[in-house]
């Protein structure tokens, strides 16, 4: 399971935050600390956004503008991921960004967010870069993820992972939809889920599921109105309790041992299987009958309950005691 701690705009360009959200991502033992580099004048219309300021109740162009990361401040921020031991990456939003990342930084592998899914120049770009790449689907149909996939795959990205998510800021539960992981399991032989919906709990159930990757967000207030992201994302002490029971749950979903399960299952029934016990005082001469025994723990070194057709009809040679195991030494056989 490939963990992804989404820093995001939670920082808002504050390279103290964002260098607090590596350490958080690594104190959570998270795989990789996944950042966002974008020109805001490559990504949003400063026409389009004045246009809508009234209804959305803010610039979306200036709202967007002062958490922008220079491109030197990702290379600060790469250069302290490695020093901090974890994976470093980013998602871009433009040529631009996309190119600094690929040639300056070297990043392993690209992230495509939902907004550049029906961008095929952008996406023939990220391909023909020969990386691994992660796509998130959040507001696509059957044919856009297939198109998208393929324009990837075509340009040559050296494979190409679907992420299901929901793009609402927070996402409710009955939006989640996790039963769209086995779609894309199925038609593409693999999956990841990046969460935006309250919790984790959404994560573990995504993994019990079949995804092999999980990105989630970090943030160091939910309340911030700064971020849609704060809402659905964790706090650092919530990030590392599901990355905890992330590992757990993998470890639930992988077999054990064959030597592990033949002696607990032994152990297990020494102790809480049922051997055959007297329910009375049984006399020597006597022939059992079912209405002298019944049974009870442990069965260790008793005769099990399973067993009871072997016992039934033999002769006593020895004398027990009520409640004791009737094993083979008081029987005639």
């Amino acid at each position: 399971m490939f963990i992804i701690c989404e820093a995001g705009v939670t920082n808002y360009g504050d390279m103290r935050l964002a260098k607090k959200q590596i350490d958080a991502a690594v104190a959570a033992k998270a795989n990789a600390i996944k950042f966002q580099l974008w020109r805001t004048t490559d990504l949003v219309s400063q026409k389009v956004a004045k246009r809508y300021e009234k209804k959305l109740g803010y610039d979306w162009f200036e709202r967007l503008k002062y958490k922008e990361f220079a491109p030197e401040d990702m290379q600060e921020l790469q250069a302290y991921a490695q020093r901090r031991g974890i994976v470093f990456f980013a998602t871009a939003h433009d040529d631009t960004s996309l190119e600094y990342l690929d040639v300056r930084l070297r990043v392993p592998f690209f992230k495509v967010g939902s907004g550049e899914v029906d961008n095929e120049a952008f996406l023939e770009n990220v391909g023909r870069r020969r990386k691994p790449v992660f796509i998130s689907f959040g507001f696509h149909t059957d044919a856009e993820v297939h198109h998208a996939m393929s324009v990837l795959r075509r340009a040559g990205a050296r494979g190409v992972t679907p992420l299901h998510c929901t793009t609402r800021y927070p996402t409710p539960p009955d939006a989640v939809n996790l039963c769209r992981i086995d779609w894309f399991r199925d038609t593409f032989g693999t999956v990841g889920f990046s969460d935006h919906s309250v919790g984790w709990h959404a994560c573990l159930a995504a993994v019990a599921r079949g995804a092999t990757i999980i990105e989630k967000h970090l943030t160091f207030d939910k309340n911030d109105p700064r971020s849609l992201d704060n809402p659905g994302a964790l706090l650092p002490n919530e990030f590392k309790a599901m990355v905890c029971a992330i590992r757990d749950i993998e470890a639930m979903l992988r077999p054990p041992r064959s030597s592990f399960v033949t002696r607990e299952r032994a152990r297990a029934r020494e102790w809480a299987g049922q051997a055959i016990v007297a329910a009375r005082a049984i006399a020597v001469g006597e022939i059992l009958t079912n209405d002298m025994i019944c049974f009870k723990r442990p069965a260790k070194g008793g005769i099990l309950a399973r067993d009871v057709r072997e016992v039934v009809g033999k002769r006593v040679r020895l004398e027990i005691p009520v409640d004791e195991q009737i094993t083979r030494k008081y029987l005639i056989v």
